[in-house]
């Protein structure tokens, strides 16, 4: 069973561009159009790059194990969130190759594997550099911090110490196991 991984996407480009990847994208979503394989579900991100082009060739040899969860045309941007086994598919990669001038941006994070990436340097959509998943004194916590001090300052607050390391949140989820308590600091990675 695959790990799902939640991706966020924010796809720029021309007005007919962007309307040509969403009209395709709601008509296989909406049911409009067939899933280009048999056995295929209608958010599989298969179906859109096979409709804007892609070949038989690029299908099997790509890493497409994502579905679109969410989708719109916000002006001149399109949103989407989807769900990826594992971690980022080749979805962006392949829409990126079939339309060249389209900018695709995304952010992924997948806690099983340690998977929390991005191409956004600049932040212009994903400003989050860190993301602490906690639970602490009955209190669930899910947060993400532009900044390793706004990360810092957070996490110690809970764990009373001000300047602390890895190894110090190891030795107080360690501390912490009889209480089901735990503080993951998850750091995202920039990559192509």
């Amino acid at each position: 069973m695959a790990n799902w991984a939640s991706t966020s996407y924010r796809i720029e480009g021309s007005e007919s561009d962007l309307k040509k990847v969403y009209d395709v994208i709601d008509n296989f979503v909406t049911g409009k159009s067939k899933p280009v394989l048999e056995d295929a579900s209608k958010e599989w991100e298969g179906n859109i790059v096979k409709a804007l082009g892609a070949s038989d060739e690029q299908l099997k040899e790509s890493y497409l194990r994502g579905f679109i969860e969410e989708y719109e045309l916000d002006g001149d941007v399109i949103r989407i969130n989807a769900e990826e086994a594992w971690g980022a598919t080749d979805f962006r990669h392949i829409l990126g190759d079939l339309m060249p001038e389209l900018t695709i941006y995304y952010i992924v994070e997948e806690a099983g594997c340690d998977v929390f990436a991005t191409n956004d340097i600049d932040g212009k959509y994903f400003p989050e550099q860190y993301l602490v998943d906690a639970y602490v004194k009955d209190a669930d916590y899910y947060e993400y911090f532009e900044t390793e001090k706004q990360m810092r300052d957070f996490v110690s607050t809970m764990i009373d110490k001000e300047d602390f390391t890895d190894e110090d949140i190891e030795a107080w989820n360690e501390e912490h196991e009889d209480d089901d308590s735990y503080i993951y600091v998850h750091e995202f990675q920039y990559v192509e």
